[in-house]
């Protein structure tokens, strides 16, 4: 069946739900679609054929809504657009190659494609085709969203919430003294609007729990991503906030980056953001460094040099550490050898 005739069997099943008012049809209709790869097509016909906005009206406003000159797009269709890069980005961790030393990268290959025949692709992506995304935890990220959430599909309620991301911007549309306009708190207002839209349609409050968190945190990275530098603390209150929802909000980051700047994308400048969001990755998902046991404690050092308890004890216990850490010294004798040999340097 073509994408044309799946798309025309579709509307008229939601179009026939939405005549009876059958809420629960009409989200399992919207969940079967959004779950699949290609779920913007669908998503593009519903609205063409005047459905989604039946389903979702508080989109219509944002049709009309035109953006500040750094977006391409007026709102409802960037939000198509962001949903088209969220799956291009996860089409591309699922064809990932094993890891490369680079994140993120140009491939050198400048044929357009994609490796499922069934997406659309990003605007930024046909105008540079050459554009692959990589993450040193692909495989991470591709077990993460593979996982249901309130008894939903991740992949289905992320592509969700990115529709919905921008949904309270023709509420909060302000002009600017100096000229231009401001969506001041669009994100937070945004939330509720999306978790009363998920509550309408009947999701799970785990599901409309995500979503809700998703929207409303979604301009989280790209404030932290501005800063001269992140500290940890920044770092830990982000994952905090964001709970589970982590790697999927950073995953919108890099979506929304695309279906904003769209032909006038700057490739260098997307990939060092790809690159920082997988730093920020590796804060929860890096390499766990292995515990073992010390050579020597405390108590054993002071009975082999005669020593007393005081900062000489700890300074020598960090030093074997080290040295072990290392590999420089992997026994008792070499760990006492070498704290005897620190001992001795220290009272010449």
């Amino acid at each position: 069946m073509s994408n044309s005739d799946e798309s025309t069997n579709r509307n008229q099943r939601i179009a026939a739900l939405l005549a009876t008012d059958d809420t629960d049809g009409l989200r399992a209709e919207l969940v079967a679609l959004l779950e699949r790869p290609g779920a913007i097509i669908g998503l593009r016909a519903l609205d063409q054929a005047a459905l989604l906005t039946q389903i979702i009206p508080e989109l219509e406003p944002a049709r009309a809504t035109t953006q500040p000159n750094v977006h391409f797009l007026p709102v409802l269709a960037h939000s198509f657009e962001t949903v088209c890069a969220v799956e291009w980005l996860l089409d591309e961790l699922a064809n990932q190659e094993p890891r490369t030393k680079n994140p993120a990268q140009v491939s050198g290959n400048s044929k357009l494609k994609t490796q499922n025949s069934k997406l659309a692709l990003p605007v930024a992506v046909q105008t540079h085709p050459a554009l692959r995304y990589q993450s040193m935890f692909a495989e991470k990220l591709r077990l993460h969203v593979a996982e249901q959430v309130g008894g939903y599909s991740r992949v289905a309620l992320f592509k969700l919430a990115a529709l919905l991301h921008d949904i309270a911007k023709p509420a909060t549309k302000q002009p600017k003294p100096g000229g231009g306009v401001s969506f001041h708190e669009h994100q937070t207002i945004g939330g509720e609007m999306a978790l009363a839209v998920a509550q309408r349609l009947g999701f799970s409050d785990a599901a409309a729990g995500y979503i809700w968190l998703v929207v409303r945190e979604h301009m989280r990275p790209g404030q932290l991503y501005v800063l001269d530098e992140v500290t940890q603390r920044a770092i830990t209150r982000f994952f905090h906030a964001t709970a589970d929802a982590g790697p999927d909000v950073l995953l919108h980051l890099l979506a929304d980056h695309m279906a904003t700047r769209g032909p006038q994308i700057k490739v260098a400048s997307w990939l060092r953001q790809a690159v920082w969001a997988d730093a920020l990755l590796d804060t929860i998902w890096g390499e766990v460094i292995e515990l073992t046991s010390p050579l020597l404690n405390g108590d054993e050092l002071m009975r082999a040099l005669s020593l007393t308890p005081g900062p000489l004890v700890g300074q020598l216990l960090t030093a074997i550490g080290n040295a072990h850490a290392d590999g420089t010294i992997s026994t008792s004798i070499e760990a006492l050898a070498l704290a005897r040999s620190i001992v001795d340097r220290s009272k010449v």
